[in-house]
């Protein structure tokens, strides 16, 4: 994830949310043959599995309109002496270390170069720019995810996931939408590192191998593209925003596994000595446990931010004042996603161990 100190992020809305409507319109969403897909059985989940094939309707094309595109610190130039001079600050929860845990070794295909969000008429695309691919595989091999913050508090509501083996076309068959439904991530102080006292992502909205879906099986998608530098690009539905309210802080991620979601953030679930450092002159140098990942610092979409929202892209290199933490329920910022699931089952009940956990 990303890096130390002051991200240099160069964020530029290319079109905001709330500005003027598109100069080309969107062409709606193109039809597609159902799909078949074999869900696991699974007992008193909201939503129990069937047999049944799962009929794909809406299937994602491409983003018509630019909304917003951020850059985010890259380290391939100085990946040979295995050394990153900025980027990593462990105490905001950013992190830049896209290395093999001791022994450094630099992984491309998990160092993120630029991320943005188009739309079309029914969905948003996140595209993740990557340095290249894995070097062993010629593939893409990490999982790719974005969190939402719908309130600017610093605590995201949501985390949509990717995981491999990707694909040139879109696929539903790979993505994972987890939730916090109780509001604590982040514990006491969302943008310090302190005693994690919350359970992390703890329900899942979206998973169709085990027919998890909130009655829309064509709610997020994922494909690989390879035009210059490889991408990932993540598609999810806007109706999850409820009557169009298109205000929210928004971060990209890289790990080259799936992190146990109850464990974020990471700065509350690790010591820094635990965690290591990618910074030769930091004393926890190298990275250890909190290895083979990327993030960035969060962008605003749809409103003008202050530059001192928690976890932010911070302009002014001033640490937020703390603030207690406020357990916001999922449903009050989310009905919409609610309404249509209203129990959202806990991510326990499907994932016993394939879960990276950090300790």
């Amino acid at each position: 994830m990303k890096r130390l100190t002051p991200f240099f992020f160069i964020v530029m809305l290319v079109l905001q949310a709330c500005g003027g409507s598109a100069a080309t319109e969107a062409p709606q969403p193109s039809e597609a043959p159902a799909t078949e897909s074999a869900p696991a059985a699974t007992e008193a989940s909201a939503a129990e599995a069937t047999s049944e094939p799962i009929v794909h309707v809406t299937i994602p094309t491409e983003g018509l309109e630019a909304r917003a595109t951020a850059h985010d610190n890259e380290v391939s130039s100085s990946a040979e002496d295995k050394d990153v001079t900025f980027g990593d600050d462990f105490s905001n929860n950013r992190f830049e270390r896209p290395f093999t845990a001791n022994d450094m070794t630099y992984l491309p295909d998990l160092d993120i170069v630029d991320f943005s969000i188009s739309s079309d008429d029914s969905f948003f695309y996140i595209r993740i720019d990557l340095v290249d691919v894995d070097l062993a595989s010629q593939t893409l091999t990490g999982f790719y995810g974005v969190e939402f913050d719908k309130n600017s508090d610093g605590r995201a509501e949501i985390f949509l996931v990717t995981h491999p083996p990707y694909s040139a076309e879109f696929t539903a068959d790979n993505v994972y939408l987890f939730i916090d439904s109780n509001g604590d991530i982040g514990a006491d102080q969302a943008a310090r590192s302190d005693a994690a006292n919350g359970n992390g992502f703890d329900s899942i909205l979206f998973d169709l191998s085990n027919n998890i879906h909130p009655e829309d099986v064509d709610l997020a998608w994922v494909r690989f593209i390879n035009d210059g530098k490889p991408a990932v690009e993540i598609a999810y539905k806007k109706w999850l925003f409820k009557d169009g309210n298109e205000n929210f802080m928004w971060s990209v991620t890289a790990n080259d596994a799936l992190i146990d979601p109850a464990q974020y953030n990471f700065h509350d679930a690790l010591t820094e000595a635990d965690a290591g450092s990618p910074t030769k002159s930091n004393p926890n140098y190298p990275v250890k446990l909190l290895a083979a990942m990327d993030n960035t610092c969060r962008v605003p979409f749809g409103f003008q931010a202050t530059g001192n929202e928690p976890l932010g892209c911070d302009v002014s290199n001033l640490a937020p004042e703390p603030e207690e933490a406020e357990e916001i329920d999922f449903c009050a910022q989310f009905p919409s996603a609610c309404d249509r699931l209203p129990s959202p089952p806990p991510i326990i009940q499907f994932f016993d161990e394939e879960f990276e956990v950090l300790k």
